[in-house]
């Protein structure tokens, strides 16, 4: 009985080496079939988009208007649309709807396109936030500029709390976690 028990535990032992063996070089596989898929996904290419209107409208008003449709959708942690978003997958969902890839968190948004002014801010560019958790000082939040009159910015994301919703740079919860303006978009 004790042999039994020995060769059916050794046996085990293979069995199970033989399936983590197999799941890894699957795994394995797959990454490298898909690679490109993966690069692309988080590093899209990082040249400026042109814009061109249609009809009167220019490429950062249609980027607005339709981010404004989605107005009250539900925030969800890692939510990437189109019924519910967290802030990365709000601008994401966005812009893919122009065509234009962003790179999928909010800290490699901080990264995309090029470093803008806050005071030239314009429709469509990509404000960047660090995390509201004390003490941390990293990129934790994104949304996108809705309008810049005369120095007062607002902008659409999605909070946590609200949803997609439309805020003031100035509200001090915003400006104290301001951390700076991304350009996607040529002028």
């Amino acid at each position: 009985m004790n042999l039994l028990k020995v060769i059916l535990k050794d046996k085990l032992f293979y069995v199970v080496l033989a399936v983590i063996f197999i799941v890894s070089s699957a795994m394995q596989a797959n990454r490298n079939n898909n690679s490109d898929l993966l690069e692309a996904y988080y590093y899209p290419n990082d040249t400026i988009v042109s814009e061109s209107g249609s009809q009167g409208a220019t490429l950062r008003d249609s980027l607005v208007a339709y981010a404004m449709t989605l107005q009250g959708k539900p925030y969800k942690y890692a939510g990437k649309g189109p019924s519910v978003f967290d802030c990365s997958g709000f601008t994401c969902y966005v812009y893919s709807n122009f065509n234009i890839q962003l790179p999928a968190s909010s800290a490699l948004q901080a990264k995309h396109g090029e470093f803008e002014n806050t005071e030239d801010v314009q429709k469509g560019d990509l404000l960047i936030f660090k995390s509201p958790a004390n003490g941390v000082n990293r990129v934790g939040h994104v949304g996108m500029v809705v309008s810049n009159e005369n120095g007062k910015i607002q902008f659409i994301h999605s909070s946590t709390g609200r949803g997609v919703v439309i805020d003031s740079l100035d509200h001090r919860h915003y400006k104290a976690r301001y951390m700076g303006a991304r350009k996607v978009l040529a002028d």
